[in-house]
């Protein structure tokens, strides 16, 4: 496969790391309504999916430029 085709492969996994982060960060605000406080595991989800999108972003980055 060309760079190109595997930049584009890891950003719309970062694309989507990111809505499913956005997601979460809306589960965890709905939560925190209801209950008084947001639950630990949608605040750790939400963190962990938009670090990945940014890995993601970074190798993506680095794929472009060195292809």
């Amino acid at each position: 496969m060309d760079g190109s085709y595997w930049a584009m492969l890891l950003g719309t996994l970062a694309l989507a790391s990111w809505m499913a982060a956005g997601l979460f960060a809306v589960i965890g605000t709905r939560q925190e309504i209801r209950r008084g406080g947001a639950s630990r595991g949608s605040e750790l989800m939400s963190l962990a999916l938009a670090g990945v999108g940014v890995i993601l972003a970074i190798i993506m980055t680095a794929g472009m430029v060195l292809s």
